[in-house]
Order: structure tokens, then C-alpha cells, then sequence
């Protein structure tokens, strides 16, 4: 059973990482509605595994722009005139915005997430105040920007969001989409930018914990946790193409009411339960 769960929880892993809707949230409550008691699947090597998956699914998808970035900032680095180009300045504000998260893991990123999954009725209703907030901001922002024209604030502001992201039911890709909207970023370059700016993020957390993966025995530990790893980078590269073509037509509506949603019956099923 633990095979099939381990595929369960790496598709979700990898839609609810890049899709607005806090993947945190969703791996937190999921094992306990279902009673999935696993000391594979409830470990910090599992997590490490599925954190892998999404980190190769943007590497994939993004390779391109990644190179792009990478050579544009290194030219710039020596050259004035190399720094005018919209990717040199993309792979600045990708930098700076990665700063603000990157402390604060380190420094108190899985104590604040160990003392909310204890209270899933949180989470519910966190779920739902950053659904209205998404909500607000795709309606309140100019969406005329693109990623190119962002500015060093802009993106101060979009790292800073995803520190909060640290607490289940936020949602990363939410927050940082979200402030991206506010600041007048159209919708699809939000996506993009929050897209880019996880490759950091999630490559320093899956780096932090990799040392946990050597704690793994058996082939049998190895094989589920490379269940969750294909699931979790499928179902990601999946969410990646889903959400930046979704945009470009369609509001974040729905995933302001999926949150909703999703949050009433949290709160629901945990008061009751």
C-alpha cells in the first residue's frame, strides 16, 4: 500500500507546488483524513524525495530560460553594457527575491511548519484568507507589467511574501504570485517569475535535508521513494504548462474558490473529527 500512496502523494506534491493552493497544506492533511501511517511516507527522507521531483521538473521545463539567465547574469557581471538586457535583470531580481526565504528556512523554516500541521483547522482557514488575498490581487492589479520591466522593490516584495509561504496553507507559488499581481505584473510573468524564483528556493531546501536521504534502508524504502520522485516531477512539469497557459486567458478565480472550498472543509472535518 505504501506504493500506491507514495504515487498518490507525489502527484500531489507535484500539482500543489507549482499550482496556487499549498502543496504544505495538502501533504499535511491528506496522511491524517486517510490515517496513511508509514514511517517511509511520513519521513523527512520521503520529503527530500518528492522535493527532488519538483526541483527536476522545473529544471526540465525552464532549462532553456535557466541557461539563458545563468549566461546573461555572468556576462553582466563583467560587462556594463550586458546589464541593460531584461535577463540580466531577471536573474538579479530572482537573486534578491530568493534572499528573504532562504533565511528564514534556515533559521526557523521546519519549526514553524512542525507547530501549524499540528492544528489542520489553521490550515483550513489560512486556506482561505490567501484565496480571497489571490482573489483581490488578480482583481486590484494592472497586469501590465512583464518581467523584464520589474523593478529591485518589486521583487524585495515578492521574496518577503514567500517567507510566509513557511506556514501551511499559504502556498508558495500563491503568495509570490499574488504580490507579483499586486505590483502590476501581468498574470503569466507572476506565474513565470514565481516559477523561477522556486529553482533556488527548492534546490537550497532539497540540498539542506539531502544528508536525511542516507538514513533510507532497504530496496524497498528506495523504490517507494522513487515512486514519489517520478510522480511529484511528472505531475509538476504537468502543473507547470498547466498554469502558464491557464493565465493567459483565465483569471485566478478558480483556485481562489478551490481554496475556499478546500479550507471550509478542513475546518469542518477537523471540528468534527
Amino acid at each position: 500500500m505504501d506504493y500506491v500512496w507514495s504515487l498518490i502523494l507525489g502527484v500531489v506534491q507535484g500539482l500543489t507546488e507549482f499550482l496556487p493552493v499549498s502543496s504544505s497544506a495538502h501533504l499535511d492533511v491528506i496522511p491524517e483524513i486517510f490515517k496513511v501511517q508509514s514511517p517511509i511516507l511520513n519521513s523527512l527522507t520521503y520529503d527530500v524525495a518528492l522535493h527532488g521531483g519538483t526541483l527536476l521538473a522545473l529544471i526540465i521545463f525552464f532549462w532553456k530560460k535557466i541557461l539563458a539567465l545563468c549566461k546573461a547574469f555572468f556576462t553582466g557581471l563583467f560587462n556594463k553594457q550586458s546589464r541593460q538586457s531584461a535577463d540580466f535583470r531577471i536573474a538579479l531580481y530572482v537573486l534578491i527575491a530568493a534572499i528573504p526565504a532562504g533565511i528564514a528556512g534556515t533559521l526557523a523554516g521546519e519549526r514553524i511548519e512542525d507547530k501549524v500541521r499540528d492544528y489542520p483547522v489553521i490550515i483550513g482557514i489560512l486556506m482561505i484568507v490567501f484565496g480571497i488575498i489571490l482573489y483581490l490581487a488578480d482583481r486590484a492589479g494592472k497586469k501590465q507589467k512583464e518581467m523584464g520591466a520589474m523593478t529591485v522593490l518589486d521583487s524585495v516584495l515578492i521574496g518577503c511574501a514567500q517567507v510566509l509561504a513557511l506556514v501551511p496553507g499559504v502556498s508558495r507559488s500563491g503568495s509570490t504570485i499574488m504580490t507579483g499581481l499586486f505590483c502590476g505584473i501581468k498574470r503569466e510573468d507572476s506565474a513565470e517569475f514565481s516559477f523561477l524564483l522556486s529553482i533556488p528556493v527548492i534546490a537550497g531546501a532539497f540540498l539542506f535535508k539531502l544528508k536525511h536521504i542516507l538514513h533510507t534502508t532497504g530496496s524497498g524504502g528506495k523504490s517507494i521513494m522513487a515512486i514519489g520522485f517520478l510522480a511529484a516531477a511528472v505531475s509538476g512539469f504537468i502543473a507547470i504548462k498547466f498554469l502558464l497557459n491557464f493565465v493567459k486567458k483565465h483569471s485566478y478565480l478558480a483556485f481562489a474558490v478551490y481554496r475556499t472550498l478546500f479550507g471550509v472543509f478542513l475546518i469542518i472535518f477537523f471540528l468534527k473529527f
